[in-house]
């Protein structure tokens, strides 16, 4: 009754598993699992025939309930977000080799190999870089890597973004993508594809509109590490602060 408790099943003790949702019979099979009172739990993929919607509330439900009975817990997933979610600590592995271990947030903003670098979060990958303003001392022949809060594309006539004009690079939307809370725009800068999201209360834009597009920084990948690269002429510029 504890576990039916833990799990948030009270008052369905007496249901057959037809008569359950699959997130229930989800927290069923999780209660099982810990009523022998493991000193280890390992979860494969727990949520992988679960509808997104009832993922993302089982996310946050295991990770608190995890907390609650303080059991080591490891969560094998192919889904980045889920493990960014539940995880205090990420172990990325690529063909049986640890490529990376840490806190989440480390994992993400501080990437140390060219494998992590593209695999967390949303990226494009570019091979000709180098002439873009405030990267042209980039080291010939080396590949970029660009997440979307890197760029910033906004219209000529935004004041906000007025004193930085002369080093935007000029792009064209190619695609524009609802994600819900945010539009997602797919960028033509000079025949390299860039992605950037845009608050849906900013003005609207249309495919084929002309932009300001402005690089914040790239992570440069150099064989198997990676490091970041600042805009050099962004130096001094309070980037966050816009």
């Amino acid at each position: 009754m504890e576990l039916i408790h833990l799990v948030g099943l009270d008052g369905l003790e007496k249901r057959y598993p037809n008569q359950l949702s699959g997130g229930q019979r989800q927290r069923v099979a999780f209660a099982r699992a810990l009523a022998p009172e493991p000193s280890l739990l390992l979860l494969d993929e727990p949520f992988a025939a679960i509808d997104a919607k009832v993922r993302k509330e089982l996310r946050l439900w295991l990770k608190n309930m995890i907390s609650q009975v303080g059991i080591t817990s490891i969560f094998v997933t192919h889904d980045q977000d889920e493990a960014v979610e539940v995880a205090d600590e990420i172990l990325v592995i690529n063909e049986g080799r640890l490529e990376q271990a840490g806190a989440p947030i480390d994992i993400y903003k501080n990437p140390k190999t060219s494998f992590v670098v593209q695999f967390i979060g949303s990226s494009a990958v570019l091979s000709d870089f180098r002439g873009l303003k405030g990267f042209e001392d980039v080291p010939a022949g080396r590949q970029a890597v660009v997440r979307p809060e890197f760029v910033e594309a906004f219209k000529s006539d935004n004041e906000k973004f007025k004193s930085l004009i002369a080093d935007t690079e000029s792009g064209v939307i190619t695609n524009i993508a609802f994600r819900g809370s945010y539009l997602e725009l797919t960028l033509d800068v000079n025949g390299i594809q860039l992605t950037t999201n845009r608050s849906l209360e900013r003005r609207p834009v249309r495919v084929g509109e002309p932009m300001c597009v402005l690089i914040y920084r790239a992570y440069i990948l150099d064989g198997e590490n990676t490091r970041i690269y600042e805009n050099r002429r962004l130096a001094g510029v309070d980037v966050e602060a816009l």
